[in-house]
């Protein structure tokens, strides 16, 4: 982890800047993190907008192989059925790992996503800085109380993930690989940012928010 955070310091230096400049004009921290995550994404939109044509391109591409595929598989097994799904692999142009650009948006956000973990997971300016229904932007929310919980569960995480698959799922480039990636990486996130505190929460949401309206919008 130190590693990483050396690594992404930079970065991470930059983002209490912006943070810090946005502050300064807006006079609220949860305001400033949504507004810093806001930019973030739309610094980021014409590569993820690169990506999303790819990933439309690559579900053609499987849209065409399909019925050819469906047959092999229908009428053959083992060591042959791989090898005919292979030959109509190569007749299109296509590799199974091309369907990893479905990943490609997350992975393009993630530096900045983690950068935002690393400056707001302990960042003293927000510790017990209260915005709208969150009572200390530097704490987990614990929203969601639940008599066996004493503090209750986290509900911004569960939201944010929930958005996450929500996109997934009627995203029209989605394909049924792509949706069982998102399960696994949203499975991943969901460990990673349970316990961070709701700072950190509602920068992730926000970028999640913006992804998944543009995804709606097309």
């Amino acid at each position: 982890m130190d590693f990483l955070q050396t690594i992404l310091w930079p970065l991470t230096a930059l983002l209490k800047v912006v943070l810090e400049a946005f502050h300064s004009l807006l006079g609220s921290y949860g305001l400033s993190i949504i507004c810093l995550s806001l930019l973030v994404s739309v610094v980021l939109l014409p590569i993820s907008s690169y990506a999303r044509k790819l990933e439309m391109r690559d579900k053609e591409r499987l849209d065409r192989m399909a019925p050819a595929i469906a047959e092999v598989k229908a009428n053959h097994k083992g060591q042959e059925r791989f090898e005919r799904i292979d030959a109509i692999y190569q007749e299109h142009g296509y590799h199974p790992i091309k369907s990893m650009v479905s990943l490609v948006p997350l992975l393009i956000q993630l530096p900045f996503l983690i950068a935002a973990l690393f400056l707001l997971m302990d960042y003293p300016p927000i510790q017990g800085d209260p915005f709208l229904f969150l009572h200390d932007l530097g704490q987990p929310d614990h929203l969601l109380p639940l008599p066996f919980l004493e503090q209750g569960l986290n509900l911004l995480p569960l939201v944010l993930i929930g958005v996450t698959l929500l996109e997934s799922w009627l995203r029209k480039e989605s394909t049924a690989q792509s949706r069982r990636r998102f399960l696994i990486v949203a499975a991943v996130l969901l460990v990673l940012i349970y316990p961070a505190p709701s700072g950190v929460c509602l920068y992730w949401l926000t970028s999640t928010c913006f992804s998944f309206a543009r995804s709606m919008i097309g």
